[in-house]
């Protein structure tokens, strides 16, 4: 073997350039990635304020009840807080390089909560009866379970953790 040929890296052994070249590029691409979503994200969030703007306006102008319109705003609150989680959970991502289980189980709670909201909501404007109340009943009862349990596992996961400095505080 050659002193040249012994100079000539491969892909398959450690310290070789390749591995570092395609890991670094995928570590880039990753970042852009995170950047892309959480600025659909933003967008997302913009467009949902709009919308409840909007649709506050359309309300007030049908003369819809003050419940109804309540329960549009509150859902689009809910969305809207379901997407910053979504985009605190990426932040935290792209500082850590580490996916954490806290922020879902927060984005799981929100969900279940603005779907006790819409399901309630829904058993009000409309006369239901039979097998469709059943159904309306048993989803109710089961979101109303998930929310003690996703209650649990946060204080679980929190507890586990430990104390958290105050600049890492979730907010």
């Amino acid at each position: 073997m050659t002193a040249r040929a012994g100079e000539r890296r491969s892909w398959r052994h450690p310290g070789s350039w390749l591995p570092a070249a395609i890991t670094a590029g995928l570590v880039s691409f990753e970042v852009v990635l995170y950047i892309a979503v959480g600025l659909l994200l933003a967008v997302a969030s913009v467009l949902v304020l709009a919308g409840t703007v909007t649709g506050l306006v359309h309300a007030l102008d049908q003369g819809s009840g003050a419940v109804e319109v309540a329960v549009v705003v509150l859902d689009r609150i809910l969305l809207t807080l379901i997407v910053a989680e979504l985009v605190y959970t990426l932040r935290f991502v792209l500082r850590t390089h580490e996916i954490v289980v806290e922020p879902f189980l927060y984005i799981g709670l929100i969900a279940v909560v603005r779907r006790i909201l819409i399901v309630t909501a829904e058993f009000e404007r409309t006369a239901i009866s039979g097998r469709a109340l059943t159904n309306l009943l048993l989803e109710l009862g089961l979101l109303g379970l998930l929310v003690p349990s996703l209650a649990i596992a946060i204080f679980l996961v929190r507890r586990s953790n430990g104390p958290r400095p105050v600049s890492e505080s979730h907010a």
